[in-house]
């Protein structure tokens, strides 16, 4: 299971996360799409998400098709956390 967090704009409506979310988990691959902290009652702690994904392979292309929409501000995968 692989990890991809993002962000909305500022102009992203509650609906309309809601509406991306729902996007999203129709994506092959994708497990799981949720708020990082759900109850935040901060605009900007509300629009950031996270979702699981299957594979590496499927969170690359999450990133990449999020990227491309003008409603998302960042997608990235976790830095990976290994030791040293």
């Amino acid at each position: 299971m692989t990890a991809v967090v993002f962000a909305f704009q500022e102009h992203a409506s509650e609906e309309d996360q809601d509406l991306v979310r729902t996007q999203i988990l129709a994506a092959p691959g994708v497990r799981v799409v949720e708020r990082i902290s759900p109850k935040a009652t901060k605009p900007g702690l509300r629009r950031l998400w996270f979702a699981e994904v299957a594979d590496d392979t499927a969170a690359t292309d999450l990133v990449k098709r999020l990227r491309e929409r003008s409603d998302i501000q960042s997608a990235d995968l976790p830095a990976s956390r290994q030791a040293l």
